[in-house]
């Protein structure tokens, strides 16, 4: 249950994705430590404080298996499982209308970054429920190149430029206006963070971790994998 001063939140756990850049299409089924990397994703979910409850949205690719690992009751948190879009944002779209009546808090996150801890997704909720939305992100630190045909433009200083990650959290009514204006205004963004800027929302920014990465191409699994053992090993728990 959530503490008595924070309102209850859904988590929106997205995996609509298409996997091009992995390779296969079902990149949120992945094994990962004997596992789904979407599983993963929702472990972290569940075990949030303030995460009431979980909406899964997934591609029509993978849907009737995620929502046969979703109705497995491992995740007691998750209320629906619905199908996403072309874009993501359509399929964020999707999640919040599953999202359950009188819920003023939401969290957006990939189910392809399944590092993140129930603490992260606790801090931009509570970041989100004093100012209105925020996000996990970090500092960018290597050396940034501008690029065009396979020749270095200019080095593009990196003073103030941080990655943005998920969870992104949001007031529910603040994200629906959002998207509302992304509609109304044919905005088309690769995060949710965006379209807040675009309503002119001011969005904090919550300290990430090196380890929340997203599983984009196949060496990032083999990272993951790397990565949950360390995790595993450091508390003690075996396979």
């Amino acid at each position: 249950m959530p503490a008595p001063d924070r309102p209850p939140a859904t988590a929106i756990i997205v995996g609509a994705g298409r996997g091009t850049r992995f390779g296969a299409a079902d990149k949120v089924l992945a094994p990962l430590g004997g596992r789904p990397v979407i599983a993963h994703a929702l472990d972290a979910a569940e075990a949030a404080e303030l995460v009431t409850t979980i909406v899964v949205v997934a591609g029509e690719h993978v849907l009737d298996t995620v929502a046969e690992l979703t109705a497995s009751g491992a995740w007691p948190k998750v209320v629906a499982t619905v199908p996403g879009g072309r874009r993501r944002q359509d399929s964020v779209a999707a999640g919040l209308a599953a999202v359950p009546p009188g819920t003023p808090l939401v969290a957006v996150h990939d189910a392809a970054r399944p590092l993140a801890s129930p603490a992260l997704f606790d801090a931009c909720l509570i970041a989100a429920d004093r100012c209105g939305a925020a996000i996990a992100a970090l500092p960018v630190a290597d050396t940034l190149k501008r690029v065009e045909e396979g020749r270095i433009l200019q080095t593009v200083s990196r003073e103030g430029l941080w990655a943005a990650q998920t969870p992104q959290a949001f007031r529910l009514d603040l994200l629906r206006r959002a998207f509302a204006l992304a509609v109304e205004r044919g905005l088309e963004v690769t995060d949710e963070a965006s379209l807040l800027e675009a309503l002119g929302t001011v969005v904090t920014v919550v300290p990430g971790s090196l380890a929340n990465l997203k599983i984009t191409r196949p060496e990032d699994l083999e990272i993951a994998e790397a990565l949950l053992a360390s995790r595993r090993s450091a508390h003690g728990v075996m396979g």
